[in-house]
């Protein structure tokens, strides 16, 4: 799995030199019954990526295959001639139809978060539940951490996915599991976004609780810092000004 994810992510890397694949959706007729195709479209990228990868196919419009890996979603040619790896617009709509995509599989992703094992933050009247994915070593996650507050008196709770960045014995992993053991979590990941580090006892079932976080992240298809996702599937990559993320909580 570990040689397909650096296909994908070179393939991923070489198509941010091209342009985006552009579809018009006047082109875009009613979905015929393609299912014919399907096993050429797989034979092409078990070809292409190996034949014990794991991955779907199925038909999204006469014009475009699905394909769905463990961590990435992208568009093929319904001959699996071409794969469309970066944004796939329909031209008419303007909507990017991959985004679209990963938005939905996205709010069927946060269905099976844990919440009951992630570190909250809660409104007292709570009317949003937004969840950040995020890293004590991230500059721009601390300044958004400075936000809770703000974001709490406002009525939204916010949940934390914590993806440090390295493994487990790592001084990433093993700040961030001591801040979720601590007596008061919340307390200790204040402190430990303040100063960037933070020093207690580790037990196996916060490293495990970890670990399943970064997993979380992965399945997401989510590695930058920090990435706020919303009920809706959508997500926000980086800082964003506090009244401009309840606003989008409003539209929802």
């Amino acid at each position: 799995m570990q040689s397909v994810n650096r296909i994908i992510a070179l393939l991923f890397t070489l198509s941010l030199f091209f342009c985006a694949a552009f579809v018009h959706s006047q082109t875009v007729q009613p979905l015929e019954n393609n299912h014919s195709t399907l096993a050429a479209v797989k034979q092409k990228l078990f070809d292409l990526l190996g034949e014990n990868t794991q991955f779907s196919v199925e038909p999204y419009n006469n014009e475009l295959r699905l394909v769905t890996t463990q961590n990435h979603t992208f568009f093929a040619s319904p001959d699996g001639k071409y794969l469309y790896l970066g944004q796939v617009i329909d031209t008419e709509s303007k909507i990017d139809l991959t985004e679209l995509v990963k938005q939905q599989q996205r709010v069927t992703l946060i269905k099976t978060l844990p919440r009951d094992a992630l570190l909250s933050y809660q409104a007292s009247n709570e009317q949003h539940v937004i969840t950040i994915f995020t890293d004590i070593d991230c500059p721009f996650c601390r300044k958004l951490h400075g936000k809770i507050e703000e974001l709490n008196r406002q009525g939204v709770t916010i949940d934390y996915v914590m993806i440090p960045r390295g493994k487990v014995g790592s001084s990433a992993f093993e700040k961030t599991a001591a801040a979720l053991c601590a007596r008061n979590p919340q307390e200790a990941m204040n402190q430990a976004m303040q100063v960037g580090h933070y020093q207690g006892n580790v037990t196996n079932v916060c490293e495990n609780n970890l670990v399943t976080q970064q997993q979380l992240a992965q399945r997401f298809g989510f590695s930058a810092t920090p990435t706020i996702l919303l009920q809706n599937g959508e997500a926000i990559s980086g800082l964003i000004k506090t009244d401009e993320l309840l606003q989008r909580l409003a539209d929802i």
